[in-house]
């Protein structure tokens, strides 16, 4: 279950089975609050979409203090939607990454979304956490399989152990797709409607983390449609790419 903090105008969202955990501190940004103007209105924590920098940076530093971070001490991934897994031990933008794994205190993970979903995972027996980007290409090409064999192999996590929060995205409500990718998945994430098909990407990611040995009572989902909630969320598919991104952020303690 997900919860809501408003606070100083930021709308802040925690998943109930990671605050249940005490050495992890984790959010997930709403699109309020901010300075931003315009498509970006108003909490853009986006460089690369248009927007201007200062207002981001801005913007950042806001979203930041709420989870007492440090600014120059967060990692990223460039985010391709690709299946490449970086363990990170230093603070940086890490190119060709869609996955960060660390072991390392107080380096807060960070995954930037405006309709797919970033995706949590954390081993509170091992002290291990990783954030995901997990659009339907990713899934697709298996970045939460690749993510989870990265924490077994490198730190000895047991699927079994791992708890799994998937944040706010687009759903099946909103997110038409073409037969090429619907294609792609099985028919029980596939909703057909007046002969169009529209994707499950939050059931397809609780899918593949099931059959990758997750427990079930381990997955949080935010049930929270980013196409549907105008005044919530950035959307990509229902601003026409137009749009500013959320951030989702994990970081052990």
């Amino acid at each position: 279950m997900f919860s809501r903090v408003h606070i100083d105008g930021l709308t802040v969202y925690h998943s109930s089975l990671l605050k249940s955990c005490k050495n992890v501190c984790h959010g997930f940004s709403a699109r309020t609050g901010g300075i931003s103007r315009n498509e970006f209105h108003s909490l853009n924590l986006g460089f690369s979409v248009g927007d201007d920098e200062d207002n981001v940076l801005y913007n950042r530093q806001k979203f930041y203090r709420h989870l007492q971070m440090q600014p120059d001490r967060t990692a990223e991934g460039e985010q391709v939607h690709g299946n490449r897994v970086q363990i990170v031990e230093n603070p940086g933008v890490f190119r060709g990454t869609d996955a960060l794994v660390t072991v390392k205190k107080r380096l807060p993970l960070i995954i930037k979304t405006a309709d797919c979903a970033a995706v949590i995972l954390f081993d509170s027996g091992q002290s291990v956490v990783a954030a995901v980007h997990a659009g339907w290409r990713s899934v697709n090409r298996d970045i939460l399989e690749n993510t989870i064999q990265v924490m077994v192999d490198s730190y000895h996590c047991q699927q079994a152990d791992i708890i799994a929060v998937i944040g706010p995205s687009i759903h099946p409500c909103c997110y038409e797709v073409q037969e090429d990718v619907r294609n792609l998945f099985p028919g029980n994430v596939v909703i057909q409607r007046d002969s169009k098909y529209y994707l499950d990407v939050p059931g397809a990611i609780r899918m593949r983390l099931i059959a990758r040995g997750i427990n079930s009572d381990h997955i949080d989902d935010s049930g929270l449609c980013t196409a549907c909630e105008e005044d919530l969320f950035f959307s990509y598919r229902r601003d026409r790419g137009q749009t500013g991104r959320m951030m989702a952020t994990a970081y052990l303690i």
